[in-house]
């Protein structure tokens, strides 16, 4: 498995990926702009549902952010 991509964006760095990620849905380039936009942190209650349907395994090996639920609920709760 590899490793969980809990990387911390400056308001800065969230704002020029998310307007890459525009650029790339208005050029049709959708599955690149989402992949973009997976590495941004998303909300640590909209984490936990999608840890509960896909699980956590699926979850790092789609590089999926998950800063936000290590913050709320601990280290942990990428091996639980």
């Amino acid at each position: 498995m590899q490793e969980a991509n809990v990387r911390h964006f400056s308001k800065e760095e969230e704002e020029s990926i998310t307007s890459q990620a525009m650029m790339l849905i208005e050029q049709g380039r959708d599955a690149e702009a989402d992949t973009l936009l997976y590495c941004l942190p998303m909300p640590a209650e909209y984490l936990q549902t999608l840890k509960e349907y896909m699980g956590i395994e699926n979850l790092i090996n789609e590089g999926i952010n998950l800063s936000k639920a290590v913050e709320k609920y601990g280290q942990s709760w990428l091996t639980a």
